[in-house]
């Protein structure tokens, strides 16, 4: 943890003032990515991403009642959820979607092709943790 001032400071986490501002931060991620995770994100959403992703180590998770299509699958490993994963987002039952990077996590809450609010995990321990989520998921889900 670096020391500004004479103390120590960590940014944790920031939460996107707009789903098109975190989306941006979500494609320059991806750019500078070898490696990406994603679960439970709105379909529409991963076709916009879809040529990013193009030639990255992809594993994605596609939420519950959707199907691989064959421009996914040339992506990478595509498997589909077993479970409905949402949230109470501020009194909407939400779809709760995740991206997964090495030292960075976007938390996507959504429903039908709508995104309510994107929130950046910056810390390592729970950046390391929230991943091992994706595992477990990966595990369970139909391939």
């Amino acid at each position: 943890m670096p020391i500004v001032n004479g103390k120590y400071e960590a940014k944790v986490s920031t939460t996107f003032r707009s789903g098109a501002e975190g989306i941006k931060a979500i494609q320059d991620k991806i750019r500078k990515s070898r490696k990406v995770r994603i679960s439970n994100v709105p379909v529409k959403l991963l076709n916009e991403l879809a040529p990013l992703l193009e030639g990255k180590d992809v594993k994605i998770i596609l939420p519950e009642k959707e199907r691989p299509t064959p421009q996914l699958i040339r992506l990478g490993d595509v498997a589909v959820a077993t479970a409905r994963i949402y949230k109470d987002h501020k009194g909407i039952d939400a779809n709760l979607g995740s991206i997964y990077f090495s030292d960075r996590t976007f938390s996507i809450a959504w429903t039908d092709d709508k995104i309510l609010q994107i929130d950046a995990m910056d810390y390592d321990r729970c950046v390391k943790c929230m991943k091992n989520m994706f595992d477990v998921g990966w595990r369970y889900a139909r391939k």
